[in-house]
């Protein structure tokens, strides 16, 4: 293609090269489909905020989401990519069983597990954002989720809570079908990659490598050792871990905390109170900095406003009233 191809994700976690499994599945698909592009990672929280991961653009032209990233690919790949007629129905239909029956009960780990939704998911992604996008931003990708894997059920009465375990069950019966079909292969089938190992590595990847708590899913997992081995040959062959770059991030990271420990000196009590100076240079420059402070002081308390509304209107924050009722009785 003379044109070029551009593809922009999540930062990568996990010594993976994205947090995001629809952004993994679009980065492999890529690779095997022998498209040349270049990959855009994300970093800059007001584009994190208000577009859609993975995005690919194309002679001005915009594919957002992983469908139709992936309907741009297979019209332009290479025809070698191809499996055979023989084959391919049959990898559309183990993908569809894994879209339908694994994809809801990791969403619903990520999203929907109080514990891993918090301490590992959401600090993840959180870490990309800044107060209160990172509020607006989850909780919309959690919502979606959640709505994803309720429309599957017609009664409005039905609570997460009580298909749980059911999405579970039909998440690890998935895998053994799949652990099945793959045997000793190198790929699902042919051993040639097909849309459906880019799949297997974009969410499997993740549940592999992130660090989940308690994860029935996970443990299950663990247990096919196929698949774990074509995750990591995929991840070794197509990405892999360059130190340099991990050396790159953990300094970015650092200096993040510094930057932070060093806004934290600045509000602290002990760094309003100066010893008095006689110079006349020094008193003006006290008097400047106290008039900053003051209009921070302020900006921070409408922030801090702000975030307190905003957590009171989306839920996040929440007062209960009870109401008790009191009966009257008379006495004869």
């Amino acid at each position: 293609m003379s044109e070029a191809v551009v593809l922009y994700v999540w930062p990568g976690e996990w010594d993976l090269p994205s947090l995001d499994p629809e952004c993994l599945t679009a980065l492999c698909y890529l690779k095997y489909s022998q498209i040349e592009h270049t990959v855009q990672v994300v970093e800059k929280h007001w584009d994190l905020l208000k577009n859609s991961l993975p995005r690919l653009t194309f002679k001005n032209e915009v594919y957002s989401g992983i469908d139709e990233i992936i309907d741009f690919i297979k019209q332009n790949k290479n025809d070698e990519f191809l499996l055979s007629d023989k084959n391919y129905p049959d990898m559309l239909a183990i993908l569809c069983l894994f879209k339908q029956k694994f994809i809801p009960a990791f969403n619903a780990l990520c999203w929907l597990d109080n514990e891993n939704t918090y301490t590992v998911i959401r600090k993840a992604y959180g870490k990309h954002l800044w107060f209160p996008f990172s509020l607006i931003k989850l909780k919309s990708i959690a919502d979606n989720a959640k709505n994803v894997i309720m429309s599957g059920y017609r009664s409005s009465h039905v609570q997460f809570e009580s298909i749980n375990q059911h999405i579970l069950y039909e998440s690890k019966e998935c895998l053994n079908i799949i652990s099945t079909k793959l045997g000793e292969n190198l790929f699902m089938f042919e051993n040639k990659p097909s849309l459906l190992d880019a799949y297997l590595f974009g969410y499997l990847s993740v549940l592999y490598k992130a660090p989940f708590i308690n994860s029935a899913l996970k443990s299950h997992l663990l247990a096919s050792s196929n698949l774990c081995s074509l995750i990591t040959r995929i991840q070794r062959e197509q990405f892999p871990i360059d130190k340099e770059e991990i050396e790159s991030k953990r300094v970015k990271e650092l200096a993040s905390r510094m930057k932070f420990l060093s806004w934290l000196n600045f509000f602290s009590v002990k760094s309003w109170f100066k010893q008095p100076s006689s110079s006349t240079t020094s008193k003006l420059t006290e008097i400047e900095e106290w008039e900053k402070r003051k209009s921070q002081l302020v900006a921070l308390s409408v922030a801090l406003s702000a975030m307190v509304v905003y957590a009171f209107a989306i839920g996040f924050i929440r007062i209960d009233v009870i109401k008790t009722d009191v009966e009257y009785v008379e006495k004869n």
